[in-house]
């Protein structure tokens, strides 16, 4: 069965025989998306409402669409817990950072901190002595500070 427009408000139809011109009322939607851009294609469902004796149409509608690729470049990365994948010219490049195995040493010292039994000011103190935040910010902002870095030269521009 092929289907030929011949306007937003009729139709061309070919069943087993010859051409069949059926009259389109469309919906206000279907108008809004005609003005947008869209064109009917050829391919459409049609029912048979036979308790209200008409053609039901599933019309299908296509677009075409550019791509937007920004001008300044998007540079991807990917932090996981041990690791830090980005881009790097036209490699992938991965920076290990040991982040979990920092974690584990200082979950491991805690532990053996409480068990201790020491009381709150001793343990307190050998807490703030383990600098725990301190370490994890300073791998976050050493691995940053590169890729920006990185960013800034594919640019085309040195900023430090």
């Amino acid at each position: 069965m092929v289907l030929r427009t011949l306007s937003s408000q009729a139709l061309l139809l070919t069943p087993i025989g010859g051409w069949v011109y059926l009259d389109l009322e469309p919906s206000k939607e279907f108008y809004k998306l005609l003005a947008r851009g869209f064109k009917l294609t050829s391919h459409a469902k049609i029912k048979l409402d036979r308790k209200n004796r008409r053609v039901i149409f599933h019309l299908s509608l296509e677009k075409e669409v550019e791509i937007y690729r920004p001008e300044n470049a998007v540079k991807p990365v990917d932090v996981n817990e041990n690791s830090l994948a980005t881009l790097y010219e036209a490699f992938a490049a991965i920076l290990e950072t040991d982040l979990a195995e920092t974690t584990l040493g200082y979950s491991y010292r805690k532990e053996s901190i409480q068990k201790n039994g020491s009381d709150g000011k001793e343990a307190r103190k050998a807490m703030e002595k383990l600098r725990e935040g301190k370490k994890k910010k300073d791998y976050r902002m050493k691995t940053a500070n590169i890729i920006v870095r990185d960013a800034l030269r594919t640019k085309g521009c040195y900023s430090y």
